[in-house]
């Protein structure tokens, strides 16, 4: 995984979710397909919005969106 991956996602995410432990944390998922990657099936990028500029605390590949995040945007199909 690449950094414009990561940027990739921030910039145009599927779907925003609300970190289940951390309340100034975002979880931005992006469709690795989407990016080109031959991984699992979605790239995550936590960011800490705590920080100013906000930070980007790790980026994974996940098989699956977390069901215990809450949604707060999801793109348009």
């Amino acid at each position: 995984m690449r950094l414009e991956h990561v940027f990739g996602t921030i910039e145009d995410p599927l779907l925003i979710a609300q970190d289940r432990n951390f309340p100034t944390r975002e979880c931005y998922y992006r469709a690795a397909s989407e990016l080109g990657l031959p991984i699992a099936a979605y790239l995550k990028v936590v960011v800490d919005r705590g920080w100013h500029p906000a930070r980007v605390v790790t980026a994974y590949p996940v098989d699956r969106l977390h069901r215990s995040e809450e949604p707060v945007w999801r793109r348009e199909q």
